[in-house]
């Protein structure tokens, strides 16, 4: 009689498991990307024949961890519950779902290389399910495995043509670096600290990167990188060093414009080479480069808005006007907005279903209604529609979050800001731009340390950021009555022509009796914002609490502000 329920429940199991497999198996048949293959990283999954890869090699992962992964890529940046996956593998069974739950979420992460605490690709959301983070892109069909396996093809096959690629004239390449001979660690740190880049940069949905199966076939050459860009159809090309100097690392790069030949950034970073601290070279070192290239106001967004910014916004591509949306935001001014909006309302028109247009024509209405340029009727109303939009085409784009968090502010809707605050964060941490932007409203909406740590690590990110990056901690001076270290921040801005900094040198002048001083800028803001002079409390709500705005008040009268 002790036999029967043990014979029982191994039947069960049996039958559980098969169950599982055929769950597996309809799963990835059932999957809504019609190539059925789908990148994300340095990985590729085929969901029809329950493969996956990573750099053109063939990982082992089966089964329930493998089905977890095909329900999580169906619908990435979005939370599926526990009992979503319940009721699709163990829909008729009684096993200890938690246990497999759990047992398939962990060898997942560990295949991928992923961490429950900095997740990269599957994200936890307590006592709710989990979320697949990482952006995605749907590959073309085709048999076999990869092209990053087995022979190296001098053209990619995979979804983007080197012919497509020269047609675009921005993708991105970042060749394997070069390293000391017979340094097996070394290899092995250089190999890792270049799939990590590549990774950073990927999470930025507006570059166009050549994936490392493509790149690979360069590794520990030393030829000319124009030579390597032409071959590879990238006009930008990323290349460097690791190099062992005692007990330190030196990693060298620097980024070639392969078009004109030009290098248009170089840095060296030293770290020490324990293998303690490789840890840290990939949390210090790779966000600041990433950061540097890759963030609006980046490397890359500078050349290739610059390389646009002489084109009629009228005739270019969806692609190519989010590009040139960039340069309104290195320049803030109403000269470079109009274009701007041209071209982004013509891009939506044409391809509605591209997120990051939706997302910048956000953004670029939004600036109507903070900084009155080109005012059109209702910017929040338009700003908040089409931050939206964005949101529902891809709920990963971490710029969709951040446009959808800044409106919210500016509606006042300060609960539904914070949620889309920390959603953008989570998906990009790595982008300056919304760190330090988000920072300072954060800061503005009233947590002003919260808001002055995301505006710290912004600065950290990308040394070359413009100078508005320090009007949180300028703020938060005059906040706390110190005038003149607050002077000497709205100094460091260098930003005389925008009218926030000339806010701050009145306010500032004014609270410590330089009437000269204060006396000129009141001048220029009033030229720069003169409704500020007529319902001034009106224009500074919009950015501050208001025990904030009648301290700043308080600065301008003395400036010259009639009482």
């Amino acid at each position: 009689m002790l036999c029967l329920p043990i014979h029982a429940n191994g039947c069960r199991l049996v039958r559980q498991r098969d169950q599982s497999a055929r769950k597996v198996r309809k799963t990835v048949n059932d999957s809504p990307h019609s190539s059925h293959r789908v990148r994300f990283g340095l990985f590729e999954v085929d969901l029809r024949t329950g493969e996956l890869w990573r750099s053109g090699r063939k990982l082992k992962l089966t089964g329930q961890p493998f089905s977890v992964l095909a329900i999580l890529l169906e619908r990435p940046g979005e939370v599926i519950t526990r009992e979503e996956v319940q009721r699709r593998l163990w829909p008729d069974t009684f096993v200890d779902v938690d246990h497999n739950l759990n047992t398939a979420i962990n060898k997942l992460r560990e295949t991928l290389a992923d961490s429950a605490e900095k997740p990269r690709f599957v994200e936890t959301l307590s006592r709710r399910g989990y979320r697949f983070i990482a952006p995605i892109q749907i590959a073309a069909a085709q048999t076999g495995k990869p092209s990053g396996g087995g022979t190296v093809h001098r053209v990619s096959r995979q979804e983007n043509s080197l012919d497509t690629r020269a047609e675009d004239g921005f993708w991105m390449a970042v060749l394997p670096l070069n390293w000391s001979d017979a340094d097996k660690d070394l290899a092995d740190r250089a190999a890792s600290l270049v799939e990590e880049i590549v990774t950073g940069l990927s999470r930025f949905s507006y570059l166009r990167v050549i994936s490392l199966s493509s790149t690979s076939q360069y590794s520990g050459g030393s030829g000319d990188v124009r030579v390597a860009g032409k071959e590879l159809g990238a006009r930008y090309v990323l290349e460097g060093s690791l190099r062992r100097v005692g007990a330190r690392a030196r990693l060298s790069v620097h980024l070639v414009d392969c078009a004109s030949g030009a290098h248009l950034w170089a840095e060296t970073y030293h770290r020490p080479f324990a293998e303690q601290a490789a840890f840290d070279l990939m949390d210090d070192v790779v966000p600041q480069i990433v950061s540097t290239i890759a963030d609006t106001h980046g490397i890359l967004p500078r050349s290739m808005s610059e390389a646009l910014r002489t084109r009629d916004p009228s005739k270019l591509s969806p692609y190519e006007a989010v590009l040139r949306s960039f340069a309104h935001f290195q320049r803030v001014s109403a000269e470079e907005h109009a274009p701007a909006r041209v071209a982004l309302e013509r891009a939506v028109r044409k391809e509605p279903g591209y997120s990051d247009a939706w997302a910048m024509l956000s953004l670029i209405y939004k600036e109507e209604f903070t900084h009155r340029f080109n005012l059109l009727p209702d910017p929040l109303g338009r700003a908040l529609a089409a931050a939206q939009h964005a949101v529902d085409i891809a709920p990963s784009n971490h710029l969709a979050f951040h446009a959808l968090a800044s409106v919210e502010f500016f509606r006042k809707n300060l609960d539904a800001f914070r949620i889309a605050t920390a959603r953008a964060l989570a998906l990009n941490s790595m982008d300056g731009f919304t760190l330090a932007y988000l920072g300072f409203l954060t800061a503005y909406a009233g947590d002003w340390e919260r808001g002055g740590g995301l505006s710290a690590k912004a600065r950290s990110l990308n040394p070359h950021h413009p100078g508005w990056y320090w009007f949180v901690p300028c703020f938060d001076a005059y906040r706390n009555g110190d005038y003149e270290l607050s002077l000497g921040f709205a100094r460091t801005v260098n930003m005389p022509g925008f009218w926030r900094t000339q806010l701050a040198i009145a306010a500032n002048a004014g609270q410590l009796g330089n009437q000269a001083l204060a006396n000129r800028s009141w001048q220029i803001l009033l030229m720069l914002r003169p409704d500020i002079a007529g319902v001034p409390r009106e224009g500074l709500a919009v950015w501050w609490q208001p025990d904030m705005v009648e301290h700043l008040i308080a600065g301008l009268r003395k400036a010259g502000l009639p009482v």
